[in-house]
């Protein structure tokens, strides 16, 4: 990673909430970096202040200490996938899919064109005109994450986009992210607390501990792709990243 350009640096990234017993820490002290054209996945375990730590990189949210900096000639904008499937129900896929271009004021033939082609890409060519509703939530998933490349960000931030899917469905879509990041070169920060899903796809794996979370380890899955959920070398890591990770409540 050291001569890959670094597209955001956190250093010293610290954040606390107010809550009738005063302070709460959420995040402690927490820097890394991020690495052109990686997949990142920040894993840890539930409610230990991964979203928090995203909003932060999103600009959604401030910290309280440190710093989230950009490279030269960064926005700092990035497209988004959240956990929730976030589309507007009064739309269909077509236009939840243009709507980030719409903000920026593309021409609407441009926009539509941009919208189709990631459309087809996340494998809902002939779902264009249909609704929120009609959708299963693997393929309103896929909508989201159709809306986050079109965007026009070479930036991706994932939090926990499968969480809520079945196991089947999670894989699927899982490989699917796979194909689409071998079509289209992105910075991607991806967010689970799933072990199995931090080894399947990440490049590098920064683990956090409960909170107030901290950095615990970073892990460089050396396994050739695609991975194999049952090959030793991939068992091997998650045993040793199961060690490492903090379940404590």
């Amino acid at each position: 990673m050291a001569e890959t350009r670094c597209r955001i640096k956190l250093r010293s990234v610290s954040k606390s909430f107010e809550n009738k017993n005063g302070k709460t820490a959420v995040l402690d002290d927490i820097s890394l970096d991020v690495y052109e054209n990686e997949f990142l996945v920040i894993l840890g375990p539930g409610q230990c202040g991964k979203t928090i730590l995203l909003n932060i990189i999103a600009g959604m949210e401030k910290a309280d200490t440190g710093t989230v900096t950009f490279s030269e000639g960064d926005t700092g904008q990035a497209g988004f996938v959240f956990q929730r499937y976030a589309l507007f129900n009064w739309k269909n896929v077509l236009k939840n899919v243009e709507l980030p271009l719409k903000f920026k004021g593309i021409p609407k033939d441009v926009r539509r064109d941009t919208a189709m082609k990631y459309i087809e890409m996340v494998g809902l060519k002939g779902f264009e005109k249909s609704w929120p509703a009609q959708l299963s939530g693997g393929m309103k998933q896929r909508v989201g994450i159709a809306r986050a490349y079109a965007s026009g960000n070479d930036i991706i931030l994932m939090d926990e986009p499968f969480g809520a899917l079945d196991a089947q469905t999670r894989y699927q879509m899982q490989d699917e992210i796979l194909k689409l990041r071998s079509r289209e070169k992105a910075t991607v920060v991806f967010v689970t607390n799933n072990i199995e899903e931090a080894i399947y796809l990440g490049d590098r794996i920064v683990l956090l501990s409960n909170k107030p979370s901290r950095v615990v380890k970073e892990y460089i899955p050396a396994l050739d792709r695609p991975r194999k959920h049952t090959s030793p070398e991939f068992m091997k890591l998650r045993d040793e990243i199961t060690a490492n990770m903090d379940l404590a409540l």
